[in-house]
């Protein structure tokens, strides 16, 4: 990777990392805790990027990786921040969320519905896209679940 791309993912994942942070407002996370959740943000698609982009994998698994990279992180910071990793996590997968392939699912699906015959490519098309996007949308919640699974407390966090 060039100095101009590493240059441009790093402005990718800072602008990531202020997405994680509005949602986090959004969803009224402690305010000591709005750092971190734009630290996992930015984590979370720094680090699906370069697998995807640099390693050759593909966005279901370098989703899955960054998902959960980012949930090992939540653990990670949520100890000395006295909050349950969720409140890291949620805000910090945002950036994950496959949103122009998904609309693009819905495109193909109106396409596929408003056409007068089944065309076999758009069927295609539309079930590519839609599996796509549902593997995504699995690997964020089970890179999500896994480091809670693996580090799940015995005992109340107070």
């Amino acid at each position: 990777m060039n100095d101009a791309n590493m240059w441009l993912l790093v402005q990718n994942a800072f602008w990531a990392g202020i997405a994680a942070l509005g949602f986090a407002v959004l969803f009224n996370v402690p305010v000591r805790t709005l750092f971190a959740c734009a630290v996992c943000g930015a984590i979370a698609y720094a680090t699906r990027t370069l697998l995807a982009t640099s390693a050759g994998l593909s966005m279901e698994a370098a989703t899955l990786a960054g998902a959960t990279l980012v949930g090992f992180a939540a653990v990670l910071f949520s100890r000395p921040l006295h909050v349950p990793a969720p409140v890291l996590v949620m805000p910090g997968v945002i950036p994950l969320i496959p949103g122009a392939l998904a609309f693009r699912t819905m495109i193909d699906l109106l396409n596929l519905s408003a056409a007068p015959a089944a065309d076999e490519t758009l069927v295609a098309i539309a079930a590519v896209n839609s599996f796509k996007t549902a593997l995504i949308i699995g690997a964020i919640a089970a890179g999500v679940a896994i480091p809670s699974l693996i580090f799940r407390r015995r005992r109340p966090m107070t």
